[in-house]
């Protein structure tokens, strides 16, 4: 899905930044988290990366992802994630067509960077084969 512009993506990114955060995350009422703001964001739940069911723009670099951990066997599902759910997760991790990262922190909350699950993502995001076109 397009949208009509980025004006308060790279704002709220750029707020992010000036405060020493990398990424800034879309959140709605309620507080539940939507993507990051030039990035989508995934969670670490034991054995399962789960989406954020929420309003976004899905990436080639999340489609592509989502398509290898299933291939692997992987679970993958998108459910509602809320702010207040952050603490439950092991771990989180964002990607964009700039690659995969892990993310240590979301607010006050610190993560796991070596959560199992983020190494086998990291390895089929980046062995994923390209398509040719």
């Amino acid at each position: 899905m397009e949208h009509s512009g980025g004006f308060a993506q790279t704002y709220y990114r750029q707020v992010a930044v000036d405060e020493g955060y990398d990424e800034a995350l879309l959140v709605g009422q309620g507080g539940v988290i939507a993507e990051g703001s030039i990035t989508n964001v995934g969670f670490v739940e034991g054995d399962t990366v789960v989406w954020p069911d929420a309003p976004v723009l899905q990436g080639i670099a999340m489609q592509v992802l989502a398509r290898e951990l299933a291939a692997a066997g992987v679970e993958s599902k998108r459910r509602p994630v809320f702010l207040s759910d952050v603490a439950s997760f092991e771990g989180a991790f964002l990607t964009n067509s700039r690659g995969f990262a892990a993310v240590g922190r979301i607010d006050t909350v610190d993560l796991l960077l070596d959560a199992p699950l983020l190494a086998t993502a990291r390895r089929l995001h980046r062995e994923a084969p390209w398509d040719e076109i």
